[in-house]
């Protein structure tokens, strides 16, 4: 029993040296030297270092590619760049050249309600009948076409008995025009001079309205009648009596102190090219500023305004025009854009627009049918 007793007591002994060794190698390698703890993590270190080192120089020449890579997409996304810009330039500048015949200024539309007046003008050759037209009547007269054809033909009649306003009634139906007579005979009648100028006038006028044809109606309802002088017996067409007119030149009438205009057909003046074929529009703008010396009219175009260019495209006309604004006067203008309408109306234009380019402003007047 003593003997097992020590046996025992060896045993633990032995037990408790060895659990003390173990637990001071932990604490010796936990509290170990600093200078060893620094070589171990300087060891740590280098070796990251190194693989960092060559993760790096990996990572430079994949940099090194892609920078070059990018260079190379750059000079190819300059160029492209540059050539786009260039293109868009190109491209500008087409559409501002061609901005610049068509520019559009400020401006406004004015008044769509004419009327137009005629004055018979005197020469020892002949009487011509003179026009007028104006958009500065009353609000109260103002109304349909119809209603201002029937304006302008009846203040118009230069038939000493006013045979239109008192023997007749008018219906517009565009482009035809019927006059139907209550009365025939005498109450019709004329002298030849006021035959001339009651027919001159009515053609004229109702052109000026986009009427192509007239008939006539007498009491019966039928198409024949005589008024001033002339059987009628079937529908007129009014291009055919007029004939080719083209251009308006200016008269300036003491009387009345106001310019009107007569067409050029009836002065004599150039109407057709010379291939025969009527005036185009532009042609007839640019005849209109040309009249011989010691005429009775003179052109409405005076010195001081240039035209620039003119055009008819699907019955709208266009003026482009400067003028010297120390030489050209309002009612210098006022002529001026008053003739272009007419000369518009002869080729039945809805609207005609007046580009200024001295006054950066454009001004359109509404003509046939509105």
């Amino acid at each position: 029993m003593g003997k097992m007793t020590k046996i025992s007591g060896l045993f633990t002994a032995a037990f408790l040296i060895a659990g003390c060794s173990s637990s001071g190698e932990e604490t010796n390698s936990q509290t170990a030297d600093p200078a060893e703890n620094e070589t171990v993590v300087s060891q740590e270190i280098n070796g990251n270092t190194e693989e960092n080192a060559e993760d790096n120089v990996e990572s430079d020449v994949n940099i090194d590619t892609e920078e070059g890579t990018s260079d190379d997409g750059d000079a190819e996304n300059v160029d492209a760049s540059e050539e786009t810009g260039k293109s868009n330039e190109e491209e500008t500048g087409t559409s501002n050249e061609k901005g610049s015949d068509t520019e559009v200024y400020g401006g406004a539309q004015l008044n769509p309600n004419y009327f137009i007046d005629t004055k018979v003008i005197n020469q020892p050759d002949r009487f011509y009948i003179a026009y007028a037209i104006d958009r500065d009547r009353e609000k109260e007269q103002m109304g349909p076409p119809e209603q201002r054809l029937e304006t302008s033909l009846f203040n118009n009649d230069p038939s000493e008995q006013d045979i239109l306003s008192s023997y007749a009634d008018l219906t517009l139906e565009r482009p035809n025009l019927y006059v139907e007579f209550n009365q025939e005979g005498n109450e019709l009648a004329a002298t030849s001079a006021q035959s001339l100028l009651f027919y001159e006038s009515l053609f004229g006028i109702s052109d000026f309205y986009g009427v192509e044809y007239i008939t006539f109606l007498n009491p019966d309802g039928e198409q024949r009648i005589t008024v001033a002088e002339r059987t009628v017996d079937d529908t007129i067409v009014v291009k055919n009596e007029r004939g080719e007119t083209r251009g308006y030149y200016a008269v300036y009438d003491k009387e009345l102190e106001e310019t009107l205009f007569i067409a050029g057909g009836e002065l004599g003046e150039q109407v057709v090219n010379e291939s025969g074929e009527p005036l185009s529009f532009p042609e007839t703008i640019e005849k209109m500023r040309s009249v011989e010396a010691d005429m009775f009219y003179s052109s409405a175009i005076v010195e001081g305004i240039e035209i620039v260019n003119s055009s008819i495209t699907n019955d709208v006309a266009k003026v482009q025009y400067t003028m010297d604004e120390n030489e050209v006067t309002d009612a210098d203008r006022t002529v001026f854009e008053n003739a272009i309408q007419l000369a518009a109306l002869d080729f039945h234009a809805w609207e005609v627009e007046l580009i200024n380019d001295t006054l950066k402003e454009s001004r359109t007047y509404p003509l046939v049918g509105q």
